[in-house]
């Protein structure tokens, strides 16, 4: 199989030097874009129509080489029994026509599916697939169509709960209305093909959702289940529920960031622990996101205890970085002290997550990982040596010793 190949493009208007890594796959017949989920929030996704089994079994493990799951729709019956064959624990869905391999993500939210008749079971069905998949809890609503309204209003209290709702309907496509009318949730229309001649094969459909009058309905394409799950996520990833009252809009528009906590782990010889992830093409240093309610120290000690295999003793933090990455919005990075590693210490690494291990010495960093990860641990051996702690801007100092650098 062909490696990984690195386009990198310089970014646009920050001006500090940095840099977007896009990592590419190439099989040959197709490109995977293994860095998508880093940029976007959403994984490429195998559209297995048009493809044969065995393309469709490669860009699945081209994927799976890179991140802990994979997933594909429009998997036609000869395409699942080719991935059964080589995943037998895959997750196929024939009606949905999807297949999983992994596990999926932490639920980040809620999505309802409702679709109008059973006839549209087929998209609705991928539609609630591919939102699972992609970390959304999903509640399925089957034949609520508009020729009997008081099924529509007996699901009311079910729908609010949701994050956010897709309507599949074909025929005249009216649910979608009725649905926007009733509720507060964010509606996504998904027209189908179902219906007699004057249906147009969807098209009335899709004419009548992109023609509603109830506000907060936004259209996909005819049988596009696979589009309205991508909106829902990304939805979701975005925030969640919409604010309601004065007070949530005030904490709503505030700048969000998220936490991030790394440990500075090093050999006798004064190499740098490096971990080589299985989702991206560049090493890390051990650590993670920090979850809700839990501080970044905590999150530092959790971290090494799940990738590491063993419990770290989580000095001082070293290093405070504030960045801000194009595609992922702006963040504030911690590096901790976690001393010298004897050699004689056992690591034991999740498979699905990391590939291996090294210690690499600290001019050698540039070479596995982002130029920006590089410097924050030369500046957190820096703050070691020091016994200091080092601000950084995008990479740049803002505080520590005057006149220093890193």
């Amino acid at each position: 199989m062909a490696g990984v190949t690195e386009e990198l493009r310089a970014s646009n208007g920050l001006g500090t030097g940095d840099q977007v890594r896009d990592a590419v796959l190439d099989l040959g017949f197709a490109r995977l874009d293994i860095d998508r989920v880093e940029r976007t929030g959403i994984p490429e996704v195998v559209y297995a129509e048009g493809k044969t089994p065995d393309q469709v079994v490669s860009c699945l493990a081209g994927l799976l080489e890179n991140a802990p799951m994979a997933l594909a729709t429009r998997v036609e019956a000869h395409t699942a029994e080719a991935i059964r064959l080589r995943w037998p624990d895959a997750d196929l869905d024939s009606v949905a026509r999807c297949a999983l391999i992994g596990a999926a993500p932490a639920e980040i939210g809620r999505v309802a599916v409702l679709s109008a008749g059973t006839s549209d079971a087929s998209v609705a069905a991928e539609a609630a697939f591919v939102a699972r998949a992609l970390g959304a809890a999903v509640t399925r609503i089957e034949d609520i169509g508009v020729a009997g309204l008081h099924r529509l209003i007996a699901v009311r209290a079910d729908l609010e709960a949701a994050d956010l709702v897709i309507v599949v309907a074909g025929m005249d496509g009216a649910l979608a209305s009725a649905v926007g009318g009733l509720v507060s949730t964010p509606v996504v229309a998904v027209p189908t093909s179902v219906g007699y001649g004057a249906a147009f094969e969807g098209l009335a459909a899709l004419l009548t959702m992109l023609n509603s009058c109830a506000p907060g309905v936004v259209v996909t394409n005819i049988d596009n289940g696979f589009g309205a799950a991508a909106f829902a996520v990304k939805v979701l990833l975005r925030g969640g529920r919409t604010p309601t009252t004065r007070t949530e809009y005030f904490y709503a528009g505030l700048p969000q960031r998220y936490v991030g906590s790394g440990v500075l782990i090093t050999d006798e010889a004064g190499g740098i622990l490096m971990v080589e992830p299985t989702y991206k093409a560049t090493w890390e240093v051990p650590g993670g996101v920090t979850e809700k309610s839990e501080s970044t120290s905590r999150a530092a000690r959790r971290e090494c205890q799940e990738e590491l295999g063993i419990v770290v003793n989580v000095g001082r933090p070293l290093v405070i970085e504030h960045q801000t990455v194009p595609g992922r919005g702006d963040s504030i990075m911690f590096i901790y002290d976690g001393g010298v590693l004897s050699q004689d210490v056992e690591l034991t690494l999740p498979a699905a997550e990391l590939r291996r291990y090294r210690f690499v010495a600290p001019l050698d960093l540039d070479a596995i990982t982002s130029p920006r990860l590089a410097t924050r641990l030369r500046a957190a051996l820096r703050a070691r040596t020091e016994e200091t702690m080092i601000e950084l801007h995008n990479g740049v100092p803002v505080s520590g010793p005057a006149g220093t650098d890193c």
